[in-house]
């Protein structure tokens, strides 16, 4: 998998609706709940108006941390409560492995998983 945001990946278009108005049928949630994933169907009604239907379909299994990135040193997940975790991948020292190179790649994917994904 190349080094980038899975939103940023060949087949999706990356978009912001300004000024929309969404109506929610949802299952449980009176509203919607801040960080937390939905499963349905977004249908746009008019130039401004959207509704939301959530899946009536029971989730058996909800998959746990979803991965947002993955490159060569980390992987970035995010969890059912929504928040975000940075993981190590196995480190392989060999004989040109260097800490000071090692160190620099990880703080660049660090810096290229959480672009985005932190509001400033």
């Amino acid at each position: 998998m190349s080094k980038r945001l899975k939103s940023d990946q060949e087949g999706w278009n990356k978009n912001v609706d300004l000024c929309m108005d969404v109506m929610t049928f949802l299952r449980n949630d009176r509203i919607t709940q801040l960080s937390k994933d939905y499963a349905g169907v977004l249908t746009r009604d008019g130039e401004d108006c959207y509704t939301f239907v959530e899946s009536t379909f029971p989730s058996t299994s909800e998959r746990r941390n979803v991965h947002l990135y993955e490159g060569d040193h980390i992987t970035c997940t995010k969890s059912l409560n929504g928040s975000l975790r940075l993981n190590f991948k196995n480190l392989k020292i060999g004989s040109d492995f260097s800490v000071d190179s090692y160190a620099f790649e990880v703080a660049d994917e660090i810096r290229q998983a959480l672009n985005g994904l932190v509001e400033k």
